[in-house]
């Protein structure tokens, strides 16, 4: 149910984006059956050549692409969570008290599984690939290799969390969020509400 879920998400986030890049990035006006069409079409044949060609593999490829996942996760949700609770950025809006607490507690239960999952056995990367391994020159390296990704894992997400919001960051979407700048116009010519 799991992967059906996570699959229905992927496809749709997918279709969705492929249909506002054609429309408000490329211009693309087509009929909405079309564009629907189209989309789908997109967001679907890469799925369809893979299984088609290496069907025996796909277990493999799908714990793989998880386990890539869980990795790159927390590079999007820290920074995300730092500029949702951050007052230079989101002004009046920002998360605070039990809310900030909250989501950077949060953050760090998603960094800290994912640490975990990359070292131990089953979790689909280094703990899988050091047990089956045969003690070697290579599993020591390999060692090296996680340890040190894991440091930089932990250093990059505690940086993230305890620098300081860059000013010209801030002062580039301070407007929008306290209302002193109004976005563009939409296709329409208006204004539109964010």
């Amino acid at each position: 149910i799991a992967l059906l879920a996570a699959g229905q998400s992927s496809a749709i986030t997918t279709t969705f984006t492929g249909q506002y890049v054609m429309d408000g990035f490329l211009h693309i006006q087509l009929p909405l059956h079309w564009r629907a069409i189209m989309t789908r079409l997109i967001a679907i044949t890469p799925c369809v050549i893979v299984s088609a060609f290496i069907p025996h593999q796909l277990n493999q490829m799908i714990n793989f692409v998880n386990a890539a996942l869980s990795i790159l996760l927390p590079f999007a949700f820290t920074p995300l969570v730092k500029y949702n609770c951050s007052p230079e950025i989101m002004g009046d809006h920002a998360s605070k008290g039990k809310e900030r607490i909250v989501l950077y507690t949060f953050a760090f239960v998603v960094w800290f599984i994912n640490a975990l999952t990359l070292s131990v056995n089953g979790g689909g990367f280094f703990g899988n690939w050091r047990t089956n391994m045969d003690p070697s020159f290579q599993k020591v390296l390999l060692v090296i290799v996680e340890i040190t990704f894991q440091l930089f894992y932990l250093w990059w997400n505690l940086d993230c969390v305890l620098s300081k919001v860059d000013s010209e960051i801030a002062q580039e979407h301070v407007g929008f969020t306290s209302g002193e700048q109004t976005p563009p116009p939409n296709q329409n010519g208006e204004g539109e509400i964010i």
